[in-house]
């Protein structure tokens, strides 16, 4: 096993490049206060709480309704994060 590089990953991920993250970098243009940019982690949100509680529930198991939500929650996100990119382009 490489220890170096895996040390390197580690903390590449806890210390930001010298330019900084492109969240942080985003912060001037009032992605932050936008409601796009709430609603897309509100569904984000909600697509790990739905997963969460379909492992909980079973695969075989899981009601079509479920399915469908998440299914419908991915489609949003997804219309949801476009949205911002055309409203925000970083």
């Amino acid at each position: 096993m490489d220890w170096e590089a895996l040390w390197e990953a580690l903390l590449g991920s806890f210390f930001p490049a010298p330019t900084g993250s492109r969240l942080l970098d985003a912060a001037p243009t009032g992605i932050f206060r936008s409601p796009l940019f709430w609603a897309w982690i509100v569904l984000l949100a909600v697509l790990i709480g739905l997963a969460c509680c379909i492992i909980h529930i079973g695969l075989r198991s899981t009601p079509t309704l479920l399915w469908l939500a998440v299914l419908v929650d991915a489609v949003a996100l997804v219309f949801v994060r476009r949205a911002l990119g055309w409203r925000y382009p970083i």
